[in-house]
């Protein structure tokens, strides 16, 4: 536990994510306070499950137990593909800023905060799913996997944010999801924001995998 946050403290980049997180603890609670409102606590949720992908990306680059068995490595890949579109859902939260519940200058600072953490949280572990993937494949196929996950995630963010589907419900509500995913399959819009939004994260991790990401000192 020790060499984790001591390793955290010596990272720039978690550490920036630690000072994201508190900022937005902070300005959460101011909000709360004023408004008397807990409307935008659904954000500390949020960060949550945008860490989870983090945690299992984590996992299998560096647990032996995990790597040494396939169906062990199996589950968690599917965990981790399942919960990836968490980390950049958080961008189209900005939708909120428009509300009966605060200031909107104020509401936009919150949410872009958090979008940042979870924009680089994501970012961070597809880093990592990237370095599994080199480590068995070609670069060109290794990059292939990962846009195809970008694009998979844009149409997860469209089930979240439009269906109102978890990435739990895949075990709480199976016959339900299968019956969106299909319904939505006639949605042009399902294919436009599948594509867009996966678009988009792939290019945030370029670009932050290039620029901000590049030091090789992670947990």
């Amino acid at each position: 536990m020790k060499n984790s946050i001591n390793i955290i403290k010596k990272n720039k980049v978690y550490l920036f994510l630690w000072y994201l997180t508190i900022i937005g603890t902070i300005l959460i609670t101011i909000r709360v306070i004023t408004t008397q409102t807990i409307f935008f606590t659904f954000l500390l949720w949020n960060w949550f499950l945008a860490i989870i992908p983090l945690a299992l990306s984590k996992s299998l680059k560096h647990n032996n137990t995990i790597k040494q068995s396939v169906p062990i490595t199996v589950l968690f890949f599917i965990l981790w593909l399942l919960f990836i579109p968490n980390s950049p859902y958080i961008v189209t939260d900005l939708k909120h800023v428009n509300n009966n519940y605060g200031i909107q200058w104020f509401d936009f600072i919150l949410i872009f905060i958090f979008a940042i953490n979870g924009l680089l949280l994501g970012a961070i572990s597809l880093q990592d799913m990237h370095h599994i993937i080199s480590e068995k494949y070609t670069k060109i196929i290794s990059n292939i996997m990962i846009f195809s996950v970008c694009t998979l995630s844009g149409y997860g963010i469209f089930l979240g944010r439009f269906l109102r589907f978890n990435s739990w419900d895949v075990i709480t509500k199976p016959y339900t999801l299968l019956n969106g995913i299909i319904d939505s399959l006639y949605y042009t819009e399902a294919w436009i924001w599948s594509i867009a939004f996966g678009a988009f994260m792939w290019l945030s991790y370029l670009i932050l995998s290039k620029t901000v990401l590049r030091s090789k000192n992670d947990i």
